[in-house]
């Protein structure tokens, strides 16, 4: 096997539009691992995620372990620690729900300034929601919890990790680093230090290779489509429980059909039975995944012809801030 190392430089941004003390823009470009062919089209590689899936799945918590969280207060935080780590000021949310004491021009600087890698994001929530499940929280401690998983996400999976100087500033410096610093000693001891899991993401490059035959046109787009719909799978509570091999398969249905790059001799349903049978995971599972994800990408993403990163996320009720408290 032959096996590949590149990277990519991505510009790190425009360092001169005077951000926030502590949150500058990286200096320089910013360096990527491109996907390696010749381990994303083994298919030992899928067979691996779908047998390690299965050891990282997070327990159901709401009204047992967290007797005062509700699925609404994880979203609250799910979208600002999305605000976080993807530069995507659309996301802001306005209006009523929107706190009268921030800075917008603040939050779309340092969205803008972060180009955390697309896995930052959905291992900071997955990290989140093993927690969640094994120790009780207060709804106070939200926002310092979501930082700490985002720090810890961001040291594994990203090339130059978030700092607490800078988590501390998107919290409006509502929450001092040294208690970031702390919650993420006490997440990582309370997952026994293991904090590797496996993502939706990580499924996305084998399939894009076993599905050539089904979409023999892959543009980037495709890509950038997947991602978003990952996040935002992350974002929404119903996705909690569904294998991370199961969102990855809808994802893909869902994007094919929006882009609308399947091969005309098949259909999508087909499509979802090859997933199905090369993962061997549940088609039902599959179909329930993507019916949900289907309504949710309607609700809170443009359509095709439209900015594939113009996050909406529906539309922001009260319960839906910047600082969840």
């Amino acid at each position: 096997m032959d096996l590949v190392c590149h990277e990519d430089d991505e510009p790190a941004g425009d360092a001169s539009g005077g951000s926030a003390p502590g949150a500058g823009p990286p200096q320089g470009p910013v360096r990527r691992a491109a996907s390696d062919p010749a381990v994303a089209s083994d298919r030992r590689t899928l067979h691996n995620l779908v047998s390690l899936e299965q050891s990282c799945r997070p327990r159901p918590y709401f009204g047992t372990v967290q007797k005062s969280i509700q699925p609404h207060m994880r979203r609250t935080l799910a979208v600002w620690m999305l605000q976080v780590s993807a530069h995507i000021p659309a996301l802001a949310p306005s209006g009523a729900g929107a706190p009268a004491d921030t800075n917008p021009r603040l939050r779309e600087q340092v969205c803008e300034d972060q180009r955390c890698e697309h896995d930052v994001f959905p291992l900071a929530v997955r990290c989140l929601d093993c927690y969640l499940s094994r120790v009780p929280a207060q709804r106070s401690r939200l926002q310092p919890l979501g930082a700490a998983c985002l720090l810890l996400a961001s040291k594994l999976r990203e090339t130059a990790p978030l700092s607490p100087v800078k988590l501390c500033v998107y919290t409006d410096n509502s929450v001092p680093a040294a208690d970031i610093t702390q919650w993420e000693v006490a997440v990582a001891s309370a997952l026994g230090w293991s904090l590797a899991r496996v993502l939706p993401s990580d499924f996305l490059e084998p399939i894009l290779q076993a599905i050539a035959p089904w979409v023999p046109r892959q543009p980037p787009l495709i890509r950038r489509h997947l991602h978003s719909y990952i996040a935002l799978a992350a974002v929404e509570s119903r996705f909690l429980f569904f294998l991370p091999s199961t969102i990855a398969c809808a994802c893909v249905g869902v994007a094919v059909q929006r882009l609308k790059v399947l091969d005309d001799t098949f259909s999508t349903d087909s499509l979802l039975q090859h997933l199905a049978k090369l993962l061997v995971i549940d088609l039902d599972s599959i179909h329930l995944c993507s019916r949900h994800l289907r309504s949710v990408v309607e609700l809170s993403l443009p359509s095709c012809s439209q900015a594939p990163g113009a996050y909406r996320l529906g539309t922001p009720g009260p319960e839906v801030s910047c600082n969840p408290g």
